[in-house]
């Protein structure tokens, strides 16, 4: 009987001891199950992008006059050349940039690190003069101010299936995207944390590698020159399709690949 009373007593001390901090215990208890529980849903972020633009090209005038002394085998036409369409530029004066628009919304209610987007393009798609070119940009964490979107080791991988990693993309000609067009564009890889319950948008433009674009155009610009020679207005036209993933970083998943694509159009050259 007094073993019991002793127990009892006991109880009621430590019950009391601990009161205040009771309601304190909970909260901090309630805290971690909602995290946990907000952790296990998480969800990926959803990706949309718009057809790639051609946003800077040279006029067909300038590469009809760059190709015509290469491509033009008849010698009485190829002599009209430089007459008719002035003299070879410089490749510097050649230069391709398009840019693809990419939105990133995130469901949750927490905010969403994204890593790194990943886009192949495929110049001719389904044509003999087919190419297809890739680039990997890594995004830009507030505590990186060297960052250039320069790929970081890993990037552009994933374990989920269904999502193309940088490894599909093994065909791509080396340097036909050359990456960023220019320095100020890295500040759009500065929005690298996608807000709870809102979304980023990027606008990123890539030039194409001049040489490897040169050599692609070259396979199909017979017939414009020609035409050109002959005083007849033309222009080029190059059906583009592209996809891509954006990787992002999710609670308890880790790093997560979320497909875009795939999109087509196609730029005209004038």
């Amino acid at each position: 009987m007094r073993l019991s009373r002793f127990i009892l007593s006991s109880w009621l001390l430590a019950l009391l001891l601990i009161a205040p901090g009771c309601a304190e215990f909970n909260r901090l208890m309630a805290g971690a199950v909602a995290n946990g529980v907000q952790q296990q849903r998480a969800n990926p972020p959803t990706v949309t992008a718009g057809s790639p633009q051609l946003v800077r090209a040279p006029s067909m005038q300038l590469l009809a006059a760059y190709y015509c002394p290469q491509v033009i085998t008849d010698r009485m036409l190829r002599m009209g050349c430089t007459i008719g369409l002035g003299s070879p530029p410089p490749q510097s004066q050649l230069v391709f940039e398009f840019g693809v628009p990419v939105t990133i919304k995130n469901p949750n209610n927490i905010p969403i690190p994204a890593l790194d987007i990943l886009l192949a393009l495929k110049l001719f798609p389904g044509q003999g003069a087919e190419a297809l070119g890739s680039v990997c940009v890594s995004m830009c964490g507030a505590n990186d101010p060297q960052c250039t979107g320069q790929p970081k080791p890993g990037a552009c991988s994933a374990s989920n299936g269904g999502i193309r990693n940088i490894g599909d993309f093994v065909a791509a000609i080396p340097g036909l995207i050359v990456g960023l067009a220019n320095g100020s564009l890295v500040n759009e890889l500065r929005k690298s944390l996608i807000p709870a319950g809102g979304d980023v948008h990027l606008n990123l433009v890539f030039p194409l590698g001049i040489e490897q674009a040169l050599r692609i155009l070259q396979n199909v610009v017979q017939p414009v020159v020609e035409s050109m020679l002959r005083q007849q207005r033309n222009g080029l036209d190059i059906p583009v399709a592209a996809e891509g993933t954006v990787f992002v970083n999710l609670p308890v998943v880790g790093r997560l690949g979320v497909p875009f694509g795939p999109l087509q159009t196609t730029w005209r050259v004038m």
